[in-house]
């Protein structure tokens, strides 16, 4: 991808996994009246190793190009082992759900709204700063 697009395109990974998360998290909650129903978390391959959560960058000509920008981010769906399973075995607490719902929200609208702003930078720029 083009550098221009550089910051948008590592915005677009993360939008992505929070829609893939409310996803998951939706249908805990929509199972939390079945029966031995066990709820499931998504996790990104950067969350396995928290130093791998910030992208490299070359400052200098000198430096060793940073490899695998086009690589498609893989997420993982395993099961919630924080969740206690109730008298018919199912393990969803719809309150811890709504909560872990509630703060993806407010995560993806962030996201959502970086990448708005930057856009709207690129398009100012592409407007000879006109702004329309």
């Amino acid at each position: 991808m083009s550098d221009m697009f550089r910051g948008v395109d590592g915005l677009r990974s993360s939008l992505d996994y929070h829609m893939s998360r409310h996803n998951v998290l939706s249908s805990n909650i929509a199972n939390a009246e079945t029966p031995d129903f066990k709820p499931q978390e998504l996790l990104r391959d950067a969350e396995k190793t928290p130093f791998t959560t910030l992208p490299l960058a070359v400052t200098s000509s000198n430096h060793v190009g940073v490899g695998g920008g086009g690589e498609k981010q893989q997420y993982q769906v395993r099961d919630d082992r924080t969740a206690d399973a109730g008298a018919n075995g199912n393990a969803v607490s719809l309150e811890h759900e709504m909560a872990k719902l509630a703060a993806n929200d407010i995560r993806f609208e962030g996201a959502v709204k970086i990448v708005s702003h930057q856009l709207g930078m690129l398009r100012y720029a592409a407007n000879d700063g006109s702004g329309g």
